[in-house]
């Protein structure tokens, strides 16, 4: 899913310091730094061009991705059958 378009690496010892990332399908693309912040970019993309339309920044993916699951929970919950949000907990 993921392709790695650039490593940045330390001078002094080669260790990675930091990945620039494309989702396969062009829709993220992800600086990430070794000490775990991260800038998120959001894309559209339509038969004319690939158009930016959001940016994250967090230090924090894991709590992000528990707070996103979360909000899918009470999403299933408050709006429930034959919503977009019907499905099995099994679904992640």
């Amino acid at each position: 899913m993921w392709i790695i378009k650039t490593e940045h690496q330390r001078n002094e010892d080669g260790g990675t310091v930091a990945l620039e990332l494309e989702s396969d399908d062009k829709l993220l693309d992800v600086n990430v730094r070794w000490d775990g912040c991260m800038e998120i970019h959001v894309y559209s993309i339509t038969e004319e061009n690939r158009q930016l339309k959001d940016t994250f920044h967090t230090c924090d993916i894991k709590g992000f991705i528990d707070a996103l699951h979360s909000l899918d929970r009470v999403c299933q919950d408050y709006f429930g059958e034959g919503s977009y949000w019907e499905r099995t907990e099994d679904h992640f």
